[in-house]
């Protein structure tokens, strides 16, 4: 029983049910009157061991010291028990409670200052949680996880600010599932009652919000990692009543919503556009935006007298929504393709995506839909070898139009190319890594000097940095590309990495910082007592980098140096679930620092890393005494350095 516990696995899969069944089954058999427990009876450490499934939410976790003054207690609720922890204070810590008294626990709750803030259910009491809710401080959430993976499917309930807050996070973590949540369905539209000219704008708004999400995230500069929701801004909100404009039933409203944000001191909006109340959630109809363009949905209280233009600008042609339609069905059919299939899927979406560039009228959605096709090129040459994308990106760098919508498009076009030529000659038969990585290197130095000033630049000196430099272990070249991005790109992301880049580089013989919060929920930070005195192993890793050998080799060693090699993990992986299926496959216990961000986040950023897995090594004073280790030489190492 132990053993389940300290695999931390989360409620929902198998080894915490059975867990749990065995724990609970003993609870009709306990006299709530006796200070004794039975045989079966779990611990507090056991009970705080558990963790809430979706993460994001503050609520109370007692230090180890503060753990062992707390208590739990089987507690009769009607018909049915819980196990009740509380603090020295008698403050509720967890309540895990049985609500159909079938002895098995299906209601996992979680308290802040005494509060309930957030619960995991299990209401089919299958043994897996499918639905998941905040309360009191934690907010109004309620979120339905049909398919019982551990990802919310649909939100039965949220807020107007919670859904600016979720877009703000979709936003920072490139999550396209996560803003598509917040998106009104079809189903829902067609149960508002809308009349038909309001219907067709939101129809119109939601044909291209994905795409438009997609673009945005691609695009945007201004939001950052380390960018905080703060408020939701809007004024009150409208009613469109039942019968105005040919609508059925009451329609309520937010117009020109947006999210405020705190962006590393500067005030910053992300603008939402309208939210539509649905029973007790609000949903939005539109891609959000970060410019003064803003949303083109048009002003719902204006709809009597709609002309094409909307508030914020013009409603999308009919031309341009059915080439929407057909560019979101070749990408959905690209996703399972491949070969000769995917080649023409691939053709067909180019084309689509020129025909919406040279019909847009806006600039800024112009270069949008330029640069998502660059990307599309580039992407294909680089993961199938699509060869049609090298001269295709040639023409578009040398077009016209291209130059119109933007200084920094040919530019783009350029760097995009070099990608697509790599990735080409990477593909062919008997192909010369080396030359091909030689070449690869040149033309992104001749993009910096035909370039210097364009956002790519930065990107193509810091791989120069990694590639030309550290990777070949010219440490000297390296520390030459990494300096001159960040002096002349500060502020971008590249221009951090190579900062951290820097520190990493010159750490040896100095103490680093690295903190954060684990996949467990917990917090971790390398200068506190769990590492002090010991050698600690840094452990990058994402499930994409295979990290399966690394971390046996890891144990082994751990349990070779029992008390003198502590390790700590951090983990790059945008989903948790993944994450921490991994950590539970691999029966790992040290603790592993997450960052949903991955390889973007200040987690990684901020020791500039950009490839995994990555190893460093600090000695028992807390200094580094290796920046970069790899699992053949890591035996030999800890042998050199711990006596």
């Amino acid at each position: 029983m132990d053993h389940f516990f300290w695999t931390r696995t989360p409620p929902g899969t198998p080894a915490m049910s059975l867990l749990l069944r065995c724990l609970l089954s003993a609870l009709p058999l306990l006299s709530l009157a006796s200070n004794g427990y039975a045989a079966g009876a779990p611990t507090v450490e056991q009970a705080l061991g558990l963790k809430p499934i979706q993460t994001g939410f503050q609520y109370d976790t007692p230090t180890a010291d503060e753990a062992k003054r707390c208590s739990i207690k089987a507690v009769r609720e009607g018909k049915s028990t819980s196990w009740v922890v509380r603090d020295a204070q008698d403050r509720v810590l967890r309540r895990f409670a049985d609500a159909n008294t079938d002895n098995v626990v299906d209601t996992w709750c979680y308290y802040a200052a005494g509060l309930e803030v957030y619960r995991d259910i299990d209401s089919d009491f299958d043994s897996k949680a499918d639905q998941y809710r905040w309360f009191h401080t934690g907010g109004s959430r309620w979120g339905l996880d049909k398919n019982q993976d551990g990802k919310i499917d649909v939100w039965k309930q949220i807020s107007p600010q919670e859904v600016a807050e979720e877009a703000v996070a979709a936003v920072k973590t490139r999550d396209d599932a996560r803003f598509a949540r917040l998106l009104l369905s079809s189903d829902e539209a067609a149960r508002l009652g809308m009349g038909e000219a309001l219907s067709e704008e939101v129809k119109a708004g939601l044909a291209s919000a994905r795409q438009g999400f997609v673009g945005l995230i691609r695009s945007q500069k201004i939001l950052t990692g380390d960018s905080r929701f703060v408020d939701f801004g809007a004024g009150k909100p409208g009613v469109v009543p039942a019968g105005a404009d040919g609508s059925t039933q009451d329609l309520v409203v937010y117009e020109n919503a947006t999210a405020l944000i705190d962006n590393e001191g500067t005030p910053t909006q992300l603008l939402l556009g309208s939210l539509f109340r649905v029973g007790d959630g609000w949903r939005l109809v539109e891609a959000p935006t970060v410019d003064s363009s803003g949303p083109k949905l048009a002003n719902v209280f204006s709809v009597p007298t709609l002309s094409g233009v909307g508030a914020m600008g013009s409603a999308p042609s009919v031309n341009t929504q059915a080439l929407l339609a057909e560019l979101e069905k070749l990408d959905q059919q690209s996703s399972s393709a491949a070969g000769a299939a995917l080649d023409r899927l691939t053709d067909q979406r180019v084309d689509v995506l020129e025909k919406l560039a040279s019909s847009a009228v806006d600039k800024s959605e112009q270069r949008q839909w330029y640069r998502q096709l660059a990307d599309l090129l580039s992407a294909s040459a680089q993961t199938g070898g699509y060869k049609s994308a090298v001269a295709k990106l040639a023409e578009l760098e040398r077009s016209t139009g291209v130059k119109n919508a933007g200084d920094d498009l040919p530019a783009h076009m350029r760097y995009k190319r070099i990608g697509a030529e790599y990735g080409v000659s990477l593909s062919a038969e008997k192909a010369d890594y080396a030359k091909v990585q030689q070449e690869w290197l040149e033309k992104l130095e001749a993009f910096v000097d035909a370039y210097p000033k364009s956002e790519d630049a930065a990107e193509s000196m810091l791989q120069l940095g990694h590639m030309a430099g550290e990777f070949t272990g010219e440490t000297k070249i390296a520390e030459r590309w990494y300096t001159r991005v960040a002096k002349e790109f500060p502020q971008s992301l590249a221009g951090r990495k190579a900062s951290g880049a820097l520190n990493r580089l010159n750490s040896v013989g100095k103490p680093i910082a690295l903190r954060g919060t684990t996949l467990d929920g917990a917090k971790a930070d390398l200068t506190s007592r769990d590492f002090r005195g010991k050698h600690v192993l840094i452990h990058y890793w994402a499930s994409w980098s295979d990290p399966a050998e690394d971390m046996q080799e890891i144990a082994k060693l751990q349990q070779q140096y029992r008390g003198k090699l502590a390790v700590l993990g951090v983990n790059l992986d945008t989903s948790r679930a993944e994450a921490s299926r991994i950590v539970t496959a691999a029966g790992v216990r040290w603790p592993q620092l997450h960052d949903e961000r991955g390889l973007d986040g200040p987690i990684a950023t901020d020791l500039g890393v950009m490839t995994l897995p990555l190893m460093m090594l600090v000695d028992d004073a807390g200094r580094v005494v290796n920046r970069n280790l790899y699992t053949p030489d890591l035996a030999a190492e800890l042998k050199r350095q711990i006596r």
